[in-house]
């Protein structure tokens, strides 16, 4: 049975030698974390669990304490200092992969957001990604109950005996401002866009990369999304008339997705919509479910791609900034799917424009993220290589023609080298 808490009662059901898992995304509850802040001795000797999202999820768990500790296979800028104090353990894997590893564990503790109880329970709302595989995993389930999470229609909803301790309060949802775009970023969009045609099914990373790819998509037909994550351009792209009006004839929605991250504009939107189903990451990222997907097209995004045709997309200057998550499944998802298309796109410089993001070779100690075997087009601003195959040389060739024209000479000559 559930026990209505306050939060101020939350920091009492903390022990030492706890593990606890904490909900990532929309589904992460900013007063818990506040609350367990004004009282950091609740998180001595705790370890927390969580997959966070950099720029998303900004809390560092493990500095609530000098005891704490965090595990990820996510790194973020904000658990920086608690990294370099060697209490958090990044664990690289693809995201696919990330359910198998949760539940390997059993938590003391789980701590999540979810909505006021309807038919089937409390809806998860914005984010169904890894709450679903972990509840027999938890011995004690910790609620916040907020008003303002949307429960849409066709989401994972979590049965009120299997909370134990709810804390109702209504606090602001989690937003995600993706930042404004450029010139450079809007010429990639529609470089990418070309490939993108009527009937296809879209999946495409969170950034600035979403917006500028799907604006340009308002005059296709039939479209679908299967994702990770949506944001607000997809409300844009839903009104224009080009995603399909019904499920197709395997019963998918035209929009299939494991959260929504943006503004409360967003969080109205997916709150009314019964063509959009929220699903966990064993359903979005597993690949015989990306498999039998027809023209699915997988676009994500990377920091620099070599003249191997592979990419790294979680470290710059030798330093994790971040990690692979789901960008290896949905590409070979594609490259598994009937006319299915694997599109790694960036823009061919740093912001200053002094740095290619085209390169001969990675720095000593950088991870390669995709394989050169994953990935059919690499797009920049300046066009499109394709890269299926081709030989080695052939494949370098096509990339330095779509670096910067200030940087194909050197990019040309180290070839010879």
């Amino acid at each position: 049975m559930t026990q209505a808490i306050t939060a101020a009662a939350l920091p009492g059901l903390f022990r030492p030698g706890m593990t606890v898992f904490v909900a990532g995304c929309g589904g992460e509850s900013q007063l818990i974390f506040q609350t367990l802040k004004a009282n950091p001795e609740a998180a001595r000797g705790v370890r927390f669990v969580a997959i966070h999202i950099p720029g998303v999820n900004r809390n560092d768990y493990a500095g609530l304490h000098e005891t704490a500790r965090y595990a990820s296979s996510f790194m973020t800028p904000d658990i920086r200092a608690s990294t370099a104090a060697g209490r958090v353990d990044f664990v690289p894997m693809h995201y696919s992969d990330v359910t198998t590893w949760l539940r390997g564990m059993r938590f003391d503790l789980a701590l999540m957001q979810v909505g006021v109880a309807g038919p089937g329970g409390h809806s998860l709302g914005i984010a169904a990604d890894f709450v679903p595989a972990i509840l027999d995993r938890a011995e004690t389930v910790i609620a916040h109950v907020n008003p303002k999470l949307p429960a849409p229609p066709d989401c994972p909803r979590v049965p009120e005996s299997r909370i134990d301790y709810a804390i109702t309060a209504e606090e602001p949802l989690l937003h995600y401002d993706m930042g404004a775009g450029n010139a450079a970023l809007t010429q990639l969009g529609a470089n990418i866009a070309s490939l993108i045609g009527d009937g296809d099914v879209v999946q495409i990373g969170l950034g600035k990369i979403q917006a500028t790819v799907l604006d340009p998509l308002h005059d296709r037909k039939n479209l679908r999304l299967h994702a990770g994550m949506i944001a607000d351009p997809v409300m844009a792209l839903a009104t224009s008339g080009a995603l399909a009006a019904a499920p197709d004839a395997f019963g998918r929605a035209p929009i299939v997705t494991g959260v929504a991250l943006g503004s409360p504009a967003l969080y109205d939107f997916v709150a009314g919509r019964s063509d959009i189903a929220f699903r966990p990451v064993t359903h979005t990222h597993a690949i015989d479910v990306l498999g039998r997907i027809d023209n699915l097209v997988a676009v994500n995004s990377a920091i620099e791609v070599d003249l191997l045709g592979q990419a790294n997309a979680e470290m710059i200057g030798g330093r994790q900034i971040s990690a692979t998550g789901g960008l290896v499944d949905f590409l070979r998802g594609a490259r598994r799917s009937r006319g299915g298309r694997a599109i790694v796109g960036l823009v061919s410089t740093t912001s200053d424009g002094k740095t290619s993001r085209i390169v001969s070779g990675f720095a000593p100690g950088t991870s390669v993220s995709i394989a050169r075997s994953d990935i059919d087009y690499v797009v920049t601003e300046n066009g499109i290589a394709d890269l299926r195959g081709k030989a080695p040389m052939a494949r370098a060739e096509s990339l330095i023609a779509v670096a910067a024209p200030q940087f194909r000479g050197d990019l040309t000559a180290s070839l010879k080298g």
